[in-house]
């Protein structure tokens, strides 16, 4: 899954596999479950948002979820449950939770009606600054024989804003920072508690490949996770590895059907004026078997 064009070939692949899941409102007689991250770059609610979109824009946002085969999808960059509400009218069968602690960009949850989603709190610890960062959302979710515990994350970027060599530092630090805390919520799950799944997903905002600067070395290093989409590369540039991961446990990476990691490419479906009011990421998606003897 290196370049662009694999990810358009995929495009037949991925739909053959799912076999209609996008499609499908429930979950009775499914095998698999497609659990992902999509970063609708500030998803606003119509109120002077900072990108303007119609009523068409959301339709289209609504179809590349569809199109993407997920069940249950972290977002990043939500300004309010108003704003994923506006896609939901286009989105039948599913179900929302929006945080409201990340001031103008939260991190929300949609999840597919049928799949089990309790105890969602948002977990301020991620929030280095709180007021400045976002923290993450937690929540308890269970299809079939698969329950497990996940995490939407949105880490701090190092963006153009950050104009001074200080502010692009502090920005590193901070983002090590939240890899650490989420590191250590991962270690306290694993050793203090019955659940043997987690799934964390997310605009990390870095790869777990970086050679110069790394900031998720935490994770990477901790020796209990796996990232599923270490060698995607961008939909926007094949050159580029991507930010949006998603990452397991071994109790969940047991669960991942090999080969299913699968990027819906926006910009391979549609003109560029109308893939940038979509979103400037693509939604990525992995399967998970929820047939399997619960292991908790």
């Amino acid at each position: 899954m290196k370049t662009r064009s694999f990810f358009a070939s995929a495009v037949v692949i991925c739909l053959v596999l799912c076999s209609g899941c996008a499609r499908q409102e429930g979950m009775e007689g499914r095998e698999r479950i497609t659990i992902g991250t999509f970063n609708i770059a500030w998803l606003g609610d119509g109120k002077n948002d900072n990108i303007a979109r119609t009523t068409e824009d959301y339709r289209r946002i609504a179809e590349t979820i569809k199109q993407s085969g997920a069940d249950v999808l972290g977002l990043q960059e939500i300004e309010n449950s108003a704003a994923v509400d506006s896609v939901l009218k286009h989105l039948p069968g599913f179900e929302r939770f929006v945080g409201k602690k990340g001031r103008e960009q939260n991190v929300a949850v949609l999840y597919r009606s049928g799949i089990t989603v309790e105890s969602i709190e948002e977990y301020m610890p991620v929030a280095i600054h709180e007021g400045r960062n976002r923290p993450g959302l937690i929540l308890q979710c269970r299809a079939g024989n698969f329950d497990w515990k996940m995490m939407v994350v949105h880490f701090k970027s190092t963006s153009r804003y950050d104009s001074t060599a200080e502010m692009k530092a502090e920005s590193r630090v901070v983002r090590r920072q939240q890899a650490e805390k989420v590191r250590d919520w991962v270690k306290e799950i694993v050793e203090k508690s019955d659940e043997k799944d987690v799934v964390i997903v997310g605009d990390f905002n870095d790869t777990p490949t970086r050679d110069k600067e790394p900031t998720l070395t935490p994770l990477v290093d901790s020796g209990l996770l796996t990232f599923l989409t270490a060698d995607v590369t961008s939909c926007k540039n094949k050159n580029w590895k991507v930010i949006d991961q998603i990452v397991v446990n071994a109790g969940a990476r047991a669960r991942y059907v090999d080969g299913t990691l699968f990027m819906w490419n926006v910009y391979d479906q549609y003109p560029k004026n109308e893939a940038d009011k979509i979103s400037d990421h693509c939604p990525i998606v992995a399967q998970f078997d929820i047939t399997a003897p619960d292991n908790d």
